[in-house]
């Protein structure tokens, strides 16, 4: 009989990887009886699902977006750099004043490595602490260029996120998630009738098929295994103690 897994829980990618390969097995026979209406809204469902996969990975502003926050890192980086190397200063006035903002910055943690949308935030609120308690302090240091920069560079940001938002409201209403069930619910009546034909018919005019299909899916229930013990451990608590 046919080999079943939950196909549903597997990412995106691995999702389509797993039906690009299933739909190669059902091209390589072709002749197999009594699936016609099935397999054919099988393949449409499929055929979606790769055009809204199509649209994740090539998404323009997504791209713009990454490239985008690679760069407010680098100046934020440079930034906190100038900060903690102007700490040394043989100037004691200047190295109190740095000594204050590197408290600030450390207060912060690593804005860098934080979720876009929260270090998004937390730049907005380092720059309005720089304002209105340590002007003076980023004036002495010379580090008001850094200071303009950071704040253009998180703008551009946000204007990126917001195009996407923008973009995103604007497309069609077939989305992976909805392509994805579509797939799910062909496939599984596609299934179905396999096996209704199976159990009339016998087995062996399907044999070469299933052996290959079984196979397959083997595979695929070993790699979401992989994957859910893999977001298991991510959603596991760190143990300080």
């Amino acid at each position: 009989m046919i080999t079943r897994f939950l196909y549903e829980s597997l990412r995106n990618e691995t999702h389509a990887a797993y039906h690009d390969a299933v739909m190669a097995i059902f091209g390589s026979h072709p002749d197999l009886p009594g699936i016609e209406s099935q397999f054919a809204a099988y393949q449409t469902a499929y055929n979606d699902e790769i055009l809204a996969l199509d649209v994740v990975r090539r998404s323009e502003l997504t791209a713009q977006i990454a490239e985008q926050d690679t760069v407010r890192d680098s100046v934020y980086r440079g930034f906190a750099d100038s900060v903690k190397g102007a700490t040394k200063h043989f100037d004691s006035v200047k190295r109190s004043a740095a000594m204050q903002l590197q408290n600030m910055l450390t207060a912060y943690g690593n804005i860098a490595i934080r979720p876009l949308d929260e270090e998004t935030a937390a730049i907005d609120d380092l720059l309005r602490e720089v304002e209105t308690r340590h002007t003076k302090s980023i004036e002495l240091l010379g580090l008001e260029d850094w200071i303009t920069q950071l704040a253009n560079e998180n703008s551009v940001f946000k204007a990126l996120i917001l195009d996407r938002n923008s973009e995103t409201a604007q497309r069609p209403a077939v989305k992976m998630k909805t392509s994805r069930a579509a797939v799910d619910a062909a496939f599984r009546a596609l299934l179905n009738m396999l096996d209704a034909l199976i159990l009339v018919n016998g087995e062996a005019p399907y044999q070469s098929f299933l052996t290959e299909f079984n196979t397959l899916s083997e595979r695929y229930k070993t790699i979401l295994a992989q994957e859910q013990g893999m977001r298991k451990k991510k959603k596991e608590p760190i143990d300080n103690n």
